[in-house]
């Protein structure tokens, strides 16, 4: 009787424990994301706040990623830019300034979660992952950057197992941006043409040299 309590007792006890206290399933969600898709498109939902949670700007477009290293943004809302990454360089196409501002892409990614989704980084060898919990099958995760040479406080992710569903980075002004990506599609043939950037006659070109 009491060893039939005491199993009870144990598997009680394991059903209550928190999401982050069991399995890291989603820690496996995110390096199978990171380590299994070459392609990646998918619209999203940039919200920019305050600290004090006011929206200071929301964004909406289309992602592409090839790995390693391609990538491009197409911004639609609230003005039209392009950031298109052909795993050297970083273009930035302001459509309503006319301007170009040309990086190269060591310079422009560097240690951010933009360079772990390419590929450029390793999860493992760059941050600590711990799970915070999960609800309806997506998993959140706190990245903490082992580099203090970064430009935001915090990181969270969410995956489940379609992919990446979004990303939370809150920078070194208390400022936080959401990326929500909807529509997700992963390992689809993407043209190489995404990839490529030509500055368009009659625009001012900055950088590159």
């Amino acid at each position: 009787m009491l060893h039939r309590y005491f199993l009870n007792s144990i598997f009680w006890s394991v059903l209550v424990l928190p999401v982050s206290v069991l399995a890291g399933e989603g820690e496996l969600l995110l390096e199978r994301f990171l380590s299994q898709s070459k392609t990646m498109s998918a619209d999203f939902v940039q919200t920019l706040r305050a600290d004090d949670n006011e929206v200071l700007q929301e964004s909406k477009g289309r992602f592409y990623l090839n790995r390693p290293g391609k990538f491009r943004w197409n911004y639609a809302t609230p003005y039209q830019q392009e950031i298109v990454s052909d795993g050297e360089q970083v273009w930035i196409y302001d459509v309503d300034l006319k301007q170009v501002t040309v990086q190269k892409q060591s310079t422009s990614t560097g240690n951010t979660p933009m360079a772990l989704m390419e590929g450029k980084l390793k999860l493992k060898q760059a941050y600590d992952v711990s799970e915070l919990d999960h609800r309806d099958g997506i998993y959140r995760l706190k990245l903490s950057s082992k580099s203090k040479d970064v430009d935001f406080s915090e990181l969270i992710v969410g995956v489940n197992k379609q992919g990446l569903q979004f990303m939370q980075l809150k920078d070194q002004f208390e400022q936080t941006t959401d990326i929500v990506f909807v529509e997700l599609e992963l390992n689809k043939k993407l043209s190489s043409e995404l990839f490529e950037f030509t500055p368009p006659e009659g625009v001012d070109v900055y950088g590159g040299s």
